[in-house]
């Protein structure tokens, strides 16, 4: 029998990926009622010219982050995640712009590949007053991120 590699498997969808992950954070709403403030900023997609024209004035920005939580913890003012595929996902010129940007900005700003990782980055933030490893974790989410915003 032959075994299969991870990198055999199909790799779900960035779109997949994120309502993987939202499904997951209504299951832990009752846990974590902060979850009710997390929220996807639909910036991505094929648009036609004059949709995207009319988006871009009511305030579209390319790059922005998918997803938001509102929710201040320690230092940061607000949880902003780019949540990316497992594999084959590319980072845009635009999306590194706003990951440097917002954490300047006093935000927990990450790139995150799969839900799993995404959820360990919420679910790190949200209790970052609570535990120095989630503390840690937060602030490693957020270094890797610069670094690679800075590619």
């Amino acid at each position: 029998m032959q075994k299969i590699k991870a990198s055999d498997l199909p790799c779900p969808t960035e779109s997949q990926e994120q309502q993987t992950l939202f499904r997951f954070c209504s299951v832990e709403l009752s846990r974590y009622p902060e979850l009710e403030m997390l929220a996807h900023i639909p910036n991505e997609g094929k648009r036609t010219k004059t949709t995207g024209g009319r988006l871009k004035k009511e305030g579209l920005r390319k790059g922005y982050s998918d997803i938001v939580l509102n929710v201040s913890r320690q230092e940061y003012h607000g949880l902003f995640l780019e949540l990316k595929r497992k594999r084959g996902s590319k980072i845009t010129k635009e999306q590194k712009e706003w990951i440097i940007k917002l954490n300047r900005q006093g935000n927990a700003a990450a790139f995150c590949y799969g839900w799993e990782q995404a959820w360990e980055f919420i679910y790190a933030y949200l209790t970052c007053d609570k535990s120095d490893g989630s503390k840690s974790t937060v602030k490693d989410y957020i270094s890797k991120s610069l670094k690679e915003a800075a590619e």
